[in-house]
């Protein structure tokens, strides 16, 4: 049945493709191992809300599993877009375990960023504990999954997810990639810091201060882009 199902969501993918939009997606998200069919992102997310009706969790599972061995491009965003549901009620621990076996598959941003900030930081809320986990990953050799260390808090430090209480455990989490001369995770702590700091500017103020000679110019760009004026 999962088969089926995974089928008949492809074949509407298909249906809708388009062969210019998937050169252009090719040329901008530069994955080297992904195929494109050709579609915009909320064409997938509509057609995965089709396909997601009246699904159990393990057949929301089975079916974003099926599509993330798929090698398109946007098989693997309609995993996502199943996983952001699927995080929200799930076992954290299934759901993460999922997670973690994909990130090892990803070579581009356009499918990190959603896995990362949307779902793992939806787990993150849910259970404080995967910091520690967090943590271990920060000084992997796979700069993705040190990228994946410092969305989920992003996610924090949206406004409609945002307390107080998260500032200490957001900064905790980007420090360890302030001096990272990695370009993606430069930019995902830079990303973070700005972001936090439309919350609480004077504590991201304190922690340039405490902290600039560490930081890469990047991070610097980046992270004060709302700090200034």
């Amino acid at each position: 049945m999962s088969s089926f199902r995974k089928k008949a969501l492809l074949d509407d993918l298909h249906a809708v493709g388009n062969m210019e939009q998937a050169r252009i997606s090719a040329g901008y998200l530069k994955t080297s191992e992904l195929s494109f069919i050709g579609i915009k992102l909320p064409i997938i997310a509509k057609i995965v809300k089709k396909h997601m009706r009246s699904l159990s969790f393990d057949e929301l599972k089975d079916l974003m599993i099926d599509l993330w061995n798929e090698l398109y491009y946007e098989a693997r965003r309609a995993s996502i877009d199943i996983m952001k549901e699927f995080v929200k009620k799930a076992d954290v621990e299934i759901a993460f375990k999922i997670i973690d076996s994909w990130i090892d598959d990803i070579d581009t941003w356009a499918l990190m960023d959603p896995l990362g900030s949307n779902c793992l930081g939806e787990l993150l809320m849910r259970n404080p504990e995967l910091e520690k986990i967090f943590i271990s990953w920060s000084t992997d050799d796979n700069f993705w999954r040190r990228r994946a260390t410092i969305l989920p808090y992003l996610y924090l430090s949206l406004k409609r997810n945002y307390r107080p209480e998260f500032n200490s455990r957001v900064l905790k989490a980007v420090k360890p990639h302030i001096s990272d001369k990695e370009f993606f995770v430069g930019k995902a702590a830079g990303w973070v810091l700005r972001e936090l700091s439309k919350r609480d500017p004077d504590v991201v103020r304190e922690f340039f201060e405490n902290n600039r000679s560490k930081m890469t110019s990047l991070v610097i760009r980046e992270g004060s882009m709302k700090l200034k004026g």
